[in-house]
């Protein structure tokens, strides 16, 4: 007989009504002869992702971004509830069919892999899947850094910041900062300057296996891994960032199209002569 598919539910409890929706699929999961829980935490513990399937995430990107680590690191396929505002990486809403639902629990649907960002400070590493960014600390600070990539200098970066982004976080703050979109198959990650200094310093695109070094060569910079603050780097520090083998993998229903996401998350005009 085969084992029973384990799903973990990490629920948002801000956002209203995700705990009533969460307890409605857990009860219909569990009635279909699968074994869930449901994790209120926040951050949610690691032990809660050991020997799990699937995770669903009750909430919004936000919170997909906030256990994607855990996610990659057991393997897991993930897909979203969406109860926030965007919804790029939590695609569905509260009105999936019980059949979809159940179907994504299964494994039934389609597997999508996503690559990530890896940064070592030390013999610290982080995981992101949207983007690394570095700041000056200070509020209005200015940051300067050196970069290099595969040990070729690259330029000197002055300005309020950097951000490195996966092809999942293109969309997301490099895309606010004039960063390119990148397709999610890609085997590339941007650095994208945030308001620098020299107006020609513009987005780089790195192949998957670039090793980058960055080097802080003024005051004291912030080091976010998707949106939280995990490291404070200081003058004179340096720090590697690189894609790492490991991925996150999303559990999409058959006929998922990532174009169809942008053109409605970002608001892309049709040609209004298709439809006549």
């Amino acid at each position: 007989m085969d084992e029973k598919r384990k799903i973990l539910f990490v629920v948002n409890k801000t956002k209203g009504g995700a705990l009533e929706i969460a307890s409605r699929l857990s009860n219909l999961a569990a009635s279909n002869g699968m074994i869930s829980e449901l994790c209120l935490d926040f951050p949610a513990p690691e032990s809660a992702f050991e020997g799990k399937d699937v995770c669903c995430v009750v909430g919004g990107d936000g919170t997909i971004l906030s256990c994607a680590p855990m996610i990659a690191k057991y393997s897991l396929s993930v897909f979203g509830i969406n109860m926030g505002k965007l919804g790029f990486l939590a695609t569905y809403t509260d009105d999936i069919s019980d059949e979809s639902f159940l179907s994504l629990c299964r494994g039934e649907g389609r597997v999508l892999e996503r690559a990530m960002l890896e940064v070592r400070c030390g013999k610290t590493r982080h995981l992101a899947l949207n983007d690394f960014v570095l700041k000056d600390s200070r509020v209005g600070g200015i940051s300067n850094f050196k970069i290099f990539a595969d040990k070729e200098f690259i330029a000197d970066y002055v300005g309020d910041g950097l951000i490195f982004a996966t092809p999942t976080g293109a969309t997301a703050y490099n895309l606010s900062a004039g960063g390119p979109i990148i397709h999610p198959k890609a085997r590339a990650f941007v650095m994208t300057p945030i308001c620098p200094h020299t107006l020609s310093n513009r987005s780089l695109v790195y192949d998957y296996g670039a090793l980058i070094r960055i080097v802080c060569t003024g005051g004291e910079s912030a080091l976010l891994a998707d949106g939280r603050n995990i490291s404070t780097i200081r003058k004179g520090s340096e720090i590697e960032l690189d894609m790492p083998p490991v991925s996150i993998k999303f559990a999409r229903l058959r006929g998922h199209s990532h174009f169809s996401i942008l053109r409605n998350k970002l608001g892309w005009a049709e040609d209004p002569r298709s439809h006549a």
